[in-house]
């Protein structure tokens, strides 16, 4: 099975000479298309705020994500016209076993999948975390590593925030 709504989200990295030696960067990738900053930007902000070393992954970004509340990015900074953007993050209700819950299963609690997710959260920008990786998904489209378009709508979603 293939996911029909899905895109690259390496795409973000065109044109970034930061981006060439990196590896373990999905969290990285997850801001760029959250927040549509550059590849640089988002580098910048989870070295900043979640203490990224390069090619090293990001520890815990769920945590992190919903004690930041906001986000807010310098954006042409050294042009004639800066602009500074200020997304909310709101995580999404988990239960008290700490899943975030497939309420359309009613006889036993179940985690949701990427596939499950992205049927009921169509609408809106969302940074996804699944085991050791990030993704984003935005009106229902996955942005996430091109092989995961194929196997990658049946990982199973730990967590997720909103970004608005």
């Amino acid at each position: 099975m293939k996911l029909e709504n899905f895109k690259n989200g390496y795409d973000v990295t065109i044109g970034s000479s930061l981006a060439l030696n990196e590896k373990n960067d999905c969290a990285v990738r997850a801001f760029a298309n959250a927040f549509n900053i550059s590849y640089d930007l988002a580098h910048e902000f989870a070295a900043d705020k979640f203490k990224r070393k390069a090619k090293k992954g990001t520890r815990n970004m769920f945590r992190t994500l919903a004690e930041l509340g906001f986000a807010s990015f310098d954006l042409f900074s050294n042009t004639l016209f800066p602009e500074t953007r200020t997304f909310s993050i709101h995580p999404l209700a988990r239960s008290k076993s700490g899943k975030l819950v497939n309420t359309s299963y009613t006889h036993k609690e179940v985690n949701h999948t990427v596939k499950t997710f992205c049927a009921k959260y169509n609408k809106g920008t969302f940074i996804v975390i699944v085991a050791k990786h990030a993704l984003t998904i935005k009106d229902g489209i996955v942005i996430d590593n091109p092989n995961y378009k194929f196997e990658g709508y049946r990982r199973i979603v730990e967590s997720a925030v909103k970004i608005s």
